[in-house]
């Protein structure tokens, strides 16, 4: 009996695993077809407000775990402002910030794509959540008005660049790197060795340079001059009500607070339908059940870590 029942365990164990790699399969698969996620919540309604989620470390492919459903990829994203752009009811945005930012370029783009629908006339309405700090807020300020939680985090105006040394952990270990290279730079970043003053100075160079544009853009998207925002630019990160203080951020306010500004701001009616992101009962269903293994596991802030450590970012890295 004991030996039947063994069986029929492992039986039963091998369907429960089966079913999970197919749901892991099916996900994966949703990755050709994910525009489709980003379709209007309520058609043919009328004018209204449309929403864009931004959630996580910002990168072109997004921070996807092996349920590829993480919203933070850029080029997600810019498909949604896109089919928004491209929607005549659309006459406001409200675009809902949770992310600590990420890679310059990802960022970049996405804050050129709501530019252009900014000078398009449609109004463009930052939803500040937990974090909107770095990249993220970098997105928030091509937007025509900020509101942000009394308690987000934000500000963190700045460009990091982070490689671990581990030299003397080699050497301890007895650990030699042959390294062939065709120029002096080409294994710069690299995490066997200490950098060169050499190394230093150019790297360098490329964060001022993308410093420079981060000023540039937030002090283009608040109307406000570079000098007004270079004395609170110097990485610090802030609160809601301190944002509002240096003019950085509108409004203390929820989603709900965002939302009416921007049906107010298009001169909308206080019914105005909301459009927003629609996820099918498999999306929500893997996104919760990979935040619970990535939270409950400790895992999510180290993978961030080690897979932005050789990147120059707009990031917020506490």
């Amino acid at each position: 009996m004991d030996k039947n029942r063994k069986i029929l365990i492992s039986i039963l164990a091998l369907l429960v695993l089966s079913a999970v790699l197919a749901v892991i399969d099916i996900s994966m698969r949703m990755r050709s077809v994910q525009r489709e996620r980003f379709s209007l919540a309520v058609p043919g309604v009328g004018p209204g407000v449309g929403v864009v989620r931004i959630n996580g470390p910002i990168e072109m492919a997004g921070s996807e775990g092996g349920f590829a459903i993480s919203s933070g990829g850029s080029e997600a994203i810019i498909q949604r402002i896109a089919a928004l752009e491209a929607d005549s009811r659309i006459k406001a945005v409200v675009v809902r910030i949770n992310s600590p930012g990420g890679t310059v370029a990802a960022t970049q783009e996405i804050y050129q794509k709501l530019m252009r629908l900014r000078q398009r006339n449609v109004v463009l309405v930052a939803s500040l959540g937990d974090i909107a700090a770095s990249g993220g807020y970098y997105i928030a300020s091509a937007c025509n008005y900020i509101v942000t939680n009394q308690g987000t985090l934000t500000g963190s105006i700045g460009v990091i660049a982070v490689s671990p040394n581990l030299q003397g952990l080699f050497q301890k270990l007895g650990i030699k790197m042959n390294v062939i290279k065709s120029g002096a730079y080409k294994d710069i970043l690299s995490s066997y060795r200490d950098l060169t003053p050499e190394e230093r100075e150019l790297i360098q160079v490329l964060i001022d340079s993308s410093y420079n544009q981060f000023l540039k853009d937030v002090a283009l998207g608040r109307n406000l001059g570079i000098d007004d925002i270079r004395p609170y630019a110097d990485g610090r990160v802030m609160s809601g009500d301190m944002a509002v203080k240096y003019r950085l951020a509108d409004e203390i306010g929820s989603f709900e607070v965002a939302l009416e500004k921007a049906k107010k701001k298009a001169k909308l009616p206080e019914d105005a339908p909301v459009y927003d992101e629609q996820r099918s009962p498999l999306d929500q269903f893997l996104m919760t059940l990979e935040g619970a293994v990535l939270n409950r596991s400790g895992l999510q802030n180290r993978v961030m870590r080690y897979r932005g450590g050789y990147m120059i970012e707009y990031r917020y890295q506490p």
